[in-house]
């Protein structure tokens, strides 16, 4: 037996629901942590389930998750309205988390005078965390008397005398990161990616922010471009 025809209303209802799941996962988890007050953990694999006039359902968890009804105030004057209205609640949203227009979504590994730095801090921590070996009698000893100025005591002085300003330092830069460049451009902390930018910034510093901040100016002019 053949299935009935669909209204033009269901036809619009499922073209949307299909579209937002497909593609704009991230907009229904604006809607969840900003309207719903969920926590970007509870928000995560978000599910639009259905659109009506008055409102969205969606679950947070997945398709099987808890469902939060998501207001539309005023209501739809029809669904194709949706669009704009979705658009522009996800801008109040954005703008209320603090999440900018422009997500970061790859890794950008360092080049050039960027991995001199990454392996000058790397070398300098790895001095730290050898110093036990550097005794004497021993060949790094030995190693450190010919070539560091002021031999192997100096040397030892030193790496010690700037470990924590340096760590501190870097710290705080990880900690800067975060809150200016990761949560505002959608990377979830904990996240494979956001670990991989607060790694590259524990050891480069500067060079990884001006790295990221290239990327997003190339997605800025490449959502300008497409705008046109």
């Amino acid at each position: 037996m053949a299935a009935p025809d669909l209204s033009p209303d269901e036809v619009a209802r499922n073209r949307i629901t299909s579209h937002m799941n497909r593609a704009h996962s991230r907009e229904l988890s604006h809607y969840l942590r900003h309207y719903a007050n969920l926590s970007s953990r509870a928000a995560s694999t978000p599910w639009l389930k259905d659109i009506s006039l008055d409102a969205m359902t969606i679950a947070a968890g997945g398709l099987g998750g808890r469902e939060f009804v998501i207001p539309f105030s005023p209501p739809l004057a029809s669904l194709a309205d949706a669009r704009s209205r979705v658009i522009a609640m996800d801008a109040d949203a954005r703008k209320a988390l603090g999440i900018r227009d422009v997500y970061v979504t790859a890794y950008e590994p360092p080049r050039g005078f960027d991995i001199v730095v990454f392996a000058a801090v790397a070398v300098y921590f790895l001095s730290y965390t050898t110093l036990a070996f550097v005794m004497p009698g021993t060949p790094f000893w030995r190693v450190l008397q010919a070539v560091f100025p002021g031999g192997p005591r100096s040397y030892r002085w030193l790496v010690k005398a700037i470990f924590w300003p340096v760590l501190g330092i870097h710290l705080g830069e990880v900690w800067w990161m975060h809150r200016s460049r990761l949560v505002p451009h959608g990377v979830d902390a904990g996240s494979l990616l956001w670990w991989q930018w607060i790694g590259t910034t524990f050891f480069e510093g500067a060079c990884a922010f001006m790295r990221l901040d290239n990327v997003v100016a190339e997605k800025r002019k490449e959502k300008a471009a497409a705008s046109h």
